[in-house]
């Protein structure tokens, strides 16, 4: 049977009735995180992240941390460097407002031995190299040469300023190298940056068609990888859907099989989130293809943040964090994990636990904490956001949570442990 896009594979499930269907990477084929699935979100223990308390160790006072990465490989494992592990983050000077950062943040770079007290060694990049006006969340890859490859999201104009209503975000790149020595970790170079991709607003929404609809627009958090199946290099990232914003329409494909009476409000037409894809066309990681979508949220999420893979059992499982907020109007979910499963980079995405949701906060501290990020070895590290404390005020956090343990088995997950705060172990060693 030829499938459309040109199938690379077919597998029959239960009975025969129906497939799991693989594409060529290149395909147009998109799947659809539907109404449907999202109706389907509820949760229990299986999916409920632990409670954290109002009291919790910071890693450093210089910086608030959020949305953090470890140095992988190609592959995805997070790679320890001549026996240090190192992650990186965005940062903002911690004497500024919490909810201050996003439009003062850097990539600083942390590294440790035993992969859980961490030292803050700065910058990533040398300062007034990067492109944009703050840095924003991306990939960072060791190669086999030694090279470190660092991708990042422009976030503003460049040179912009502190300037909140400046939305503009682009996909950067830029090279250097990581050192040690008795005092610990360093890098060199990064000095020469290059924007790696725009949106074209065929595939993916433009800033500039997103205004005409009242919320917020993303082209941005790139995630770098070697598909196990081709042995090509792509980028995972967050946008939305091409097209002027409200000039979508929600048909069949983005609803699929609600309960009757279930009513699609008007205004769900201007949620078009995405998981976009691009493919790497040299060998120094400055010139890529965009793709057509992975997974398409139109009409049921406007924010897929921090998409990225990995491949377990033989099965791909495509992860992407969201908020309350960024649902479509009539559709819940909680701040948190959602995830999908296919047999191949590009296929026939079905959302985990019949909804997506993996791992969300739990209903009375429903910020505590975000940015999940899922390794190889089925931990997910996040950070701590905002906790609620029992006299009725707030703390903020700007630090990383306890790692949490999943178990996966085909479309279905389950949280089964909590591990220590920051915990974040590599998976292989640099020399190889």
């Amino acid at each position: 049977m030829e499938l459309p896009g040109g199938s690379t594979t077919l597998q029959p499930r239960g009975g025969g009735s129906s497939v799991d269907a693989v594409f060529s990477p290149r395909s147009s084929y998109t799947a659809n995180w539907t109404r449907a699935a999202a109706l389907q979100i509820r949760q229990d223990a299986s999916n409920t992240k632990p409670r954290i308390p109002a009291e919790f160790p910071i890693m450093t006072d210089e910086v608030w941390i959020w949305d953090t990465w470890p140095l992988t490989t190609l592959d995805m494992e997070p790679v320890a460097y001549e026996g240090w592990n190192i992650i990186f983050a965005l940062t903002a000077p911690r004497d500024i407002f919490f909810g201050d950062r996003h439009w003062q943040a850097r990539i600083g770079y942390f590294y440790s031995q035993d992969a859980q007290n961490w030292t803050y060694g700065g910058d990533l990049f040398p300062a007034g190299s990067s492109f944009g006006s703050r840095e924003w969340a991306g990939s960072t890859v060791l190669t086999d040469d030694g090279e470190v490859h660092a991708f990042y999201t422009a976030s503003g104009r460049d040179n912009g300023g502190i300037d909140p209503s400046d939305a503009l975000q682009r996909l950067a790149h830029a090279e250097g190298r990581v050192h040690v020595d008795a005092d610990g970790v360093y890098f060199t170079g990064f000095e020469d940056h290059t924007i790696i991709a725009e949106a074209d607003g065929r595939l993916y929404q433009t800033l500039e068609q997103s205004e005409a609809g009242p919320i917020i627009y993303a082209f941005r958090d790139p995630f770098v990888f070697r598909d196990p199946t081709d042995r090509k290099i792509y980028a995972l990232f967050e946008g939305n859907n091409g097209g002027v914003a409200g000039s979508h329409r929600c048909d069949r494909k983005e609803i699929g099989r609600v309960p009757g009476g279930h009513v699609v409000p008007d205004d769900a037409r201007y949620y078009t989130g995405n998981i976009g894809i691009m493919e790497l066309r040299n060998a120094d990681f400055t010139s890529w293809r965009l793709l057509p979508p992975l997974l398409s949220a139109e009409c049921t999420n406007q924010q897929t943040e921090r998409p990225h893979l990995i491949v377990h059992e033989g099965k791909y499982y495509l992860w992407t964090i969201s908020h309350m907020f960024t649902f479509a109007p009539g559709l819940t979910g909680p701040d948190g994990l959602y995830g999908f499963v296919g047999h191949g980079l590009r296929s026939d995405y079905k959302p985990l636990n019949g909804s997506g949701l993996v791992l969300g906060n739990p209903p009375d501290a429903p910020l505590q904490n975000y940015s999940d990020y899922v390794m190889p070895n089925l931990l997910v590290e996040s950070f701590i956001d905002t906790v609620p404390t029992a006299d009725g005020g707030v703390v903020y956090g700007g630090t990383l949570a306890p790692t949490l343990e999943l178990e996966l088995e085909s479309d279905r997950s389950w949280l089964v442990d909590e591990l220590p705060y920051a915990y974040i172990p590599a998976m292989t060693m640099y020399p190889w």
